[in-house]
Parts: C-alpha cells; sequence; structure tokens
C-alpha cells in the first residue's frame, strides 16, 4: 500500500480543518487556569490494525488508551478543539513499538453526540525491529469520528505517522483504530 497519498489527504484536511479554528473569534489562551473551565475528559481502550511502508509484512494488532479533553491551552469560544494524548502498543512480526502520541484536534458537531476532528499529531516512539531499539520522533496527521452520549464514548480513528530514524530503525506507519469508553 503507497502510503503518501493517504498521508498527503490527511494533512491537507486537518490543515483545512485548523484553518477554519484559526479564522474563528475569540480564540482563548491558557482557558485551563480560567474559572469556569470544563475539561469533560473520556478515557477509552482502543484496538486496531497497523501498516507500515517501511515493511513488507501484513497489517499488525495495535491497541491502547485514548484520554481526551477539552483543550486547555488554546480554545474556540464553542469548545471546538479537543487534546487527544494516546499510548499505542504493537507486538508484532518481529517489529515491537510503544508509542505516546498528542494530538490537538479541531471538532465540528454533526449533532446527536456525534462529531468529526481532524489535526497533527506529535509521538515519541520507542521502536524494536529485532536489531536495535531506538526512541524516535514521530510527526503526522489524523482524522476521526466521535460520539458521545451521557457516560457512553466511542470513536473511529484514522491517524498516519511519520517517525526520524535513528541506525537503520524508523517506524512510518499508519493506523485504523476502534475505540470504546466512559465520560466523566
Amino acid at each position: 500500500m503507497n502510503i503518501k497519498p493517504l498521508a498527503s489527504a490527511l494533512l491537507l484536511a486537518g490543515l483545512a480543518l485548523g484553518a477554519t479554528a484559526s479564522h474563528a473569534d475569540g480564540l482563548k489562551f491558557l482557558p485551563g487556569l480560567q474559572a469556569g473551565f470544563k475539561a469533560e475528559p473520556s478515557l477509552a481502550i482502543s484496538l486496531g490494525v497497523m501498516g507500515s511502508p517501511d515493511t513488507n509484512s501484513d497489517s499488525m494488532f495495535v491497541y491502547g488508551l485514548d484520554f481526551n479533553m477539552n483543550c486547555g491551552l488554546i480554545q474556540t469560544p464553542d469548545n471546538r478543539i479537543r487534546t487527544h494524548v494516546q499510548i499505542n502498543h504493537v507486538d508484532e512480526s518481529g517489529m515491537k513499538s510503544t508509542s505516546f502520541e498528542l494530538s490537538p484536534r479541531y471538532t465540528l458537531p454533526l449533532g446527536s453526540g456525534f462529531s468529526v476532528g481532524a489535526g497533527p499529531v506529535l509521538a515519541l516512539v520507542m521502536a524494536d525491529n529485532g536489531r536495535a531499539d531506538k526512541n524516535l520522533f514521530g510527526y503526522g496527521a489524523v482524522v476521526g469520528a466521535n460520539y458521545r452520549k451521557g457516560m457512553y464514548y466511542s470513536g473511529l480513528d484514522l491517524r498516519y505517522l511519520n517517525t526520524s530514524e535513528s541506525d537503520r530503525v524508523s517506524f512510518e506507519n499508519w493506523a485504523l483504530l476502534a475505540k470504546v469508553g466512559i465520560n466523566f
């Protein structure tokens, strides 16, 4: 699978939604420090598939945790920026990795608890390809759909992550993750 067109599409979607957010009137900086800020956090387990253009292997099983909340650093007047912190792990086909990912996303509500969002991803990936293990910096883009109703939370993310390379260890990958959890 050629990942470059997918990565380009994800990046364009993220930039388009980000441009919409940057033109919003009344952006609030550090709203998490202001009285009345509502984080509205969610915690979910995630399961999915991950593929890598660096290897000729099939897709790998990936699992992890997703914690997300209204962004406390920068926010639109209608609270459309949510920050996702994810920990994902894969151990298959001779490849082991654990990634710590940060993704602020601009979200658009669709009604009845549904929303879609997109944004950039920054990550630290601890990767072991069987020959060496390295800590790698990663960046990319993500698009996702979420459903929040009462205490129930679920979502679906499509994410592309490019990593730096160190001693011939890299971990460029894409992932499709389903998640289910609770709202606090």
